[in-house]
């Protein structure tokens, strides 16, 4: 009886740890495509990226109404208000790679943003974001992301 209580305990345990850590990273998991999906692609993957047509429609590219050099200033700026150690920067290609720590354990998280200019008062970013260590990052990278952009947008 005691090993079976041991038992549901730990599982009880892994299930909340889990879900608390998908619901700190902004998981969303009750939007589309579903939780199951969501799920899938949080616990089997260690990479998020925006793209202009993702699934996760808060990973889809997004557009500031702002000149490319003024977003990315604000980018640099956001970037070090979250506390990401810049690795590189180029301003000529409106470019740059940071770190990002996790609060606990300190694994690392490597982000890369590229600012693309659309017109004279638009722009959007392309971001990515991947974890050094380890086969899922429990949206963590897709914490980054969205992190960034909901910054950006303020």
């Amino acid at each position: 009886m005691t090993l079976i209580k041991i038992i549901i305990v730990t599982l009880v345990l892994a299930v909340a740890i889990t879900y608390y850590s998908l619901h700190k990273n902004n998981a969303n998991l009750f939007e589309a495509p579903g939780v199951i999906e969501r799920l899938q692609i949080f616990l089997k993957t260690n990479s998020a990226k925006t793209s202009p047509d993702h699934q996760l429609k808060e990973l889809r590219t997004p557009q500031f109404k702002m000149n490319s050099d003024e977003l990315y200033k604000r980018v640099l700026r956001v970037a070090a208000d979250l506390g990401w150690e810049v690795l590189t920067f180029d301003r000529e290609n409106q470019n740059a790679s940071f770190v990002s720590y996790s609060d606990v354990f300190l694994f690392e998280d490597d982000i890369y943003i590229q600012v693309q200019y659309l017109d004279q008062k638009l722009s959007s970013l392309h971001v990515e974001s991947h974890s050094r260590t380890g086969r899922a990052d429990f949206a963590a990278n897709s914490g980054h992301i969205q992190t960034l952009i909901s910054k950006l947008g303020q």
